[in-house]
């Protein structure tokens, strides 16, 4: 066949959405004990063991000669046993000599089953590397199959069915009007690249792997694209007790432990995360609002809030529950790339966030605003953790003690696409009640240096030893 036969082939395949898919042969090599690696055919069972501090990897490298100028894709069945999904890098990189012609690379939210990645091999190339990686996850992950396959066309690079380029162009739309970080030729580069990795692309679904390297390469560790499976495993995650709905959880599962350490002090951590839907976000925060109600009424006047493992979930929830320490003020801001402030007025009576206000005014409320509250932070404090942390910030009486935040300190526009899939990228950043945009990282007003050794909660001890000198 010739070139230009199979450019014409290849253009009535993507005006049809479908692909020819020809196997490629290829000899993979397996880490299976802990960086223990040898040679195996594909198509063979394997496993994958999880080993602390290393990576466990399965990849190939091969002459190009079968692929250039091809889109290559990867079928892995993989198989674990674990109630929660993992996270697995997928990385195809093609080189002309020792130099990188082309690479798409990027995290894959997995719950097992068949994982589907492709990318397109640039004609000028002579080797091509494929790669799948588990950092973290079950102690053993088994290799049900592996398949590498090629599209039967050759294709001009940037050349795609239309519907898959309406896609790559609604994300970079999205990124034009929205992102927090925007730089036009920053953009450009990443359009650029991100045309070639998509090329020959018969279908959005074969995108997945371009938008992942593309929010990869904004650098932006809150910026990420999922795909429509990926979602709805998020989801089902978010749905398991003590990780994420409310609303799934029975009435006396609390989101959040009290407990009295004095007459007059609380101690407060949050163990689980608010959810998406209406309904879970609106019981989120009155549970959280009701237990400091509780712990008011019998006698608390002085907070230590732990926020140490507090890592996500819905931001409007969270600060509305915490409500009767700050009392009804505009606890923060969003700033976004243009300047324009949007307030945080969550949980305030006949305020609302996105037209969902969380109170009434009649719901019970106290005046605890210039009560003395301790927010515990750390490496781990993260994203709508970073959000709670702002709204006390610059609140009176109060402090913060412990290590820097994980610095996911934007909000995030996360709005699913009609395929299911998303794009989640950073439109503001989070700014104190005084409208003065935070750090990236923010850092402790009391830094405690926490030995490993000491079996002391170090962090905790400093706290209670400033708030009980007031």
């Amino acid at each position: 066949m010739t070139f230009l036969m199979a450019l014409l082939w290849g253009t009535a395949a993507a005006a049809n959405g479908t692909h020819a898919a020809q196997p490629v042969a290829a000899t993979f090599r397996v880490t299976r004990q802990c960086g223990v690696a040898q040679d195996m055919q594909l198509d063979a069972d394997a496993a994958l063991s999880n080993c602390p501090g290393k990576v466990s990897e399965v990849g190939a490298v091969m002459p190009a000669s079968e692929v250039a100028g091809r889109r290559l894709y990867l079928n892995a069945d993989l198989r674990f046993s674990a109630p929660d999904a993992i996270n697995l890098s997928v990385l195809i990189t093609a080189y002309h000599g020792n130099q990188v012609a082309s690479h798409s690379g990027g995290n894959y939210l997995f719950n097992g089953g068949v994982l589907q990645a492709s990318a397109y091999i640039p004609s000028e190339v002579d080797k091509v590397g494929v790669f799948i990686q588990v950092n973290s996850g079950p102690p053993r992950l088994d290799i049900h199959s592996l398949s590498l396959s090629r599209s039967s066309a050759v294709y001009a690079p940037g050349q795609m069915s239309v519907d898959s380029e309406a896609y790559l162009e609604r994300a970079f739309d999205k990124l034009s009007n929205y992102y927090l970080y925007y730089d036009a030729a920053r953009l450009r580069t990443l359009r650029h690249s991100a045309g070639i990795s998509a090329s020959g692309a018969v279908s959005p679904t074969e995108l997945s792997l371009t938008l992942k390297d593309v929010t990869r390469l904004l650098d932006d560790p809150h910026s990420r694209f999922l795909s429509a499976a990926e979602v709805r495993t998020l989801g089902a995650a978010k749905g398991r007790v003590r990780a994420g709905s409310p609303s799934e959880n029975p009435p006396d599962n609390q989101p959040i432990d009290a407990t009295l350490l004095a007459p007059d002090l609380a101690y407060l951590k949050l163990v689980s995360k608010s959810a998406v839907t209406r309904e879970a976000r609106q019981r989120y925060a009155h549970q959280v609002r009701d237990v400091l109600l509780d712990m008011h009424t019998r006698g608390a006047r002085r907070w230590i809030i732990d926020l140490r493992e507090q890592s996500g979930g819905s931001t409007g929830p969270l600060i509305a529950g915490f409500r009767p320490l700050y009392g009804n003020i505009d606890v923060a801001y969003t700033v976004d790339r243009a300047g324009k402030r949007s307030r945080w007025a969550f949980g305030i009576p006949a305020d609302s966030d996105d037209q969902e206000p969380y109170f009434s005014g009649a719901d019970p409320v106290f005046a605890g605003e210039r009560e003395p509250v301790a927010l515990l932070i750390g490496k781990r404090t993260a994203s709508a953790g970073e959000a709670l942390l702002t709204a006390f910030l610059q609140r009176p009486y109060t402090a913060t003690f412990g290590a820097a935040t994980a610095g996911l300190t934007t909000s995030v526009f996360d709005q699913p696409w009609p395929d299911g899939a998303s794009l989640a990228i950073s439109t503001g950043r989070y700014a104190d009640r005084n409208g003065q945009v935070v750090p990236e990282k923010i850092a402790p007003d009391h830094a405690v240096d926490v030995q490993a050794e000491d079996h002391r909660d170090a962090v905790f001890e400093a706290a209670r030893h400033w708030i009980s000198q007031l």
